[in-house]
């Protein structure tokens, strides 16, 4: 009995932290996809330079939760999304911001696939 009482707390305690996780995520992607989008409206507006100080801070937000994103989501994704960072900034460092609108959708497309892959879907469960 004793063991099954244990075996139960560990699958809660699982349970729960599993719901954690992804409420952290989602809470971690929506502050990262807001300041990518913000920077997007300052580079559509011409602003190159308030667009790469904006994303400067999505990508300081992105680098500070290394401790976080190099446990709990794959490496492949981390890094698609880091190489994706790094495309944006060369694409904002040229004269006119060009290319710039490709690689913001791409950054984002990385950053919403890391969600999605987090959620539980009946097709992962089943």
């Amino acid at each position: 009995m004793k063991k099954a009482a244990v075996a139960g707390a560990l699958l809660l305690g699982m349970l729960v932290l599993s719901f954690w996780n992804i409420r952290y995520l989602d809470r971690f992607t929506d502050e990262l996809t807001a300041g990518v989008e913000l920077s997007r409206a300052r580079c559509r507006e011409g602003d190159l330079s308030g667009a790469r100080r904006v994303l400067g801070e999505a990508k300081e937000l992105w680098s500070s939760a290394r401790g976080y994103t190099h446990i709990f989501i794959r490496h492949a994704e981390v890094d698609a999304a880091a190489d994706a960072f790094c495309e944006l900034f060369s694409a904002l460092e040229s004269e006119n911001g060009e290319g710039a609108e490709g690689a913001y959708e791409r950054l984002l497309y990385h950053i919403r696939c890391i969600d999605e892959m987090e959620h539980v879907t009946w097709e992962a469960v089943f």
